[in-house]
């Protein structure tokens, strides 16, 4: 895939936007660029596939900046939202850097991130699919934080998702009044919904229509070992990196005697995105506060309980690593989990095994088909031309092998 040397990139997309500067201004998060994904082309891929070059990148910049003189600034506000004193230190440096460069706020987010690609990619995400990928609210820059290469499988991953999926995940109301809505509530449960709730969420806020897009961050979760995490009732998913990144192609497993051959994080990030979906689907995003707490979710609904409790699901990728962990959730190689994590499996196998579900569990596939994806149907890995993984051989087995999960 070609390349716009580094150099380049700040010049190239400044000259882009005074060319375009004319133009009529266009509304955000049109879903344009980044178009569904119905057939298997992002999933029979490695990890340096499938991804929009970087001229692209630029276009999306520029078609939804035309005529938006302030867009830029308000919206890499949102994409480095941080209340750590170490962050906002950082980020004053690199206004102060920038002051005087061609691009603006652009040079602030890519001296954030580090990388110009990766800073394009965030803020074309932003614009199109109102999806934020930022670092972790790390005061010590403990957490290993993400790359230009988790862009690229978060970009095909959102692009998996109907966009009337994800508008529903990204109308979730900011929790501003978290301490008087619970003040009624006893201590006990006023502790508990304190130790569950993200510090990060109440960051990332979009003024213009003041919502909390959906937001991918670093860090270890609720769990260390868990691989990625949605809090229930919220649109914020928490990625333990190492761990998220052991579903990469050239990973060994010695425990399924396996080498991946494609990118097996994207089953990982359809199965949380998932699951806020199930939080958010019957949510109409008008009331003024939405708590994790008072709501009713797809997997908690009397109407479906009986399908989701009915399906029969083979184990997949987006479920090998907790499966390995909680083998009392594994029976006869189909996992049988708590509701909430079935649903989220089911979701993501309709759309990365959809062949197969529709054999296993055709009651569960017509309900998704008719009820959630309003009769969009996909093409899955089982109809990739190439292998998915091959077996590994015996030095790789008791040499280079990796737990799952660890």
């Amino acid at each position: 895939m070609a390349r716009v040397p580094k150099t380049t990139l700040p010049i190239l997309l400044w000259l882009s936007c005074c060319h375009t500067a004319a133009l009529a201004a266009q509304p955000l998060f049109q879903n344009r660029f980044f178009t569904l994904s119905q057939g298997n082309e992002l999933l029979c891929a490695t990890s340096e596939q499938q991804f929009l070059p970087i001229d692209r990148l630029a276009e999306v910049i520029q078609f939804y900046e035309a005529g938006h003189p302030d867009l830029r600034g308000q919206a890499v506000a949102v994409l480095t939202d941080h209340k750590n004193p170490e962050r906002l230190d950082d980020l004053s440096d690199y206004r102060a850097a920038c002051t005087g460069q061609p691009g603006g706020d652009l040079c602030v987010l890519e001296k954030y991130w580090g990388d110009h690609e990766a800073a394009w990619r965030a803020l074309a995400l932003f614009y199109d699919t109102k999806t934020v990928v930022k670092h972790a609210e790390d005061p010590n820059y403990l957490i290993k934080p993400f790359s230009a290469d988790h862009l690229r499988i978060f970009e095909k991953a959102v692009r998996k998702i109907p966009a009337f999926l994800r508008q529903t995940i990204s109308k979730a109301k900011p929790v501003e009044k978290l301490e008087q809505e619970i003040a009624d509530q006893p201590a006990a449960m006023q502790a508990l919904i304190r130790d569950a709730y993200q510090e990060d969420y109440d960051t990332s806020i979009w003024q213009a229509d003041h919502t909390h897009p959906l937001t991918l961050v670093p860090g270890i979760g609720f769990r260390s070992q868990t691989v990625a995490q949605v809090f229930s009732g919220q649109n914020l998913i928490v990625f333990t990196v190492k761990a998220f990144d052991n579903g990469k192609e050239g990973s060994v497993y010695r425990d399924i005697g396996v080498e991946y051959l494609v990118d097996f994080r994207l089953p990982i990030v359809v199965h949380e995105i998932a699951h806020t979906i199930d939080n958010f689907h019957f949510w109409n995003g008008e009331d003024d506060l939405y708590f994790f707490y008072k709501y009713r979710k797809i997997s908690n609904d009397a109407q479906t309980l009986k399908i989701i409790a009915d399906a029969k699901l083979a184990l997949w990728p987006s479920k090998w690593f907790e499966a390995f962990e909680f083998l009392a959730e594994v029976n006869d190689g189909r996992y049988d989990g708590n509701v909430q994590e079935k649903l989220a499996e089911l979701v993501a196998q309709y759309i990365l095994i959809p062949e197969r579900l529709q054999q296993s569990a055709p009651a569960a596939y017509l309900w998704l088909r008719d009820d959630v994806f309003r009769g969009i149907e996909y093409q899955g890995y089982d109809r990739c031309p190439t292998p998915l993984t091959k077996p590994i051989s015996w030095w790789q087995r008791y040499a280079s092998g990796k737990l799952l999960g660890r």
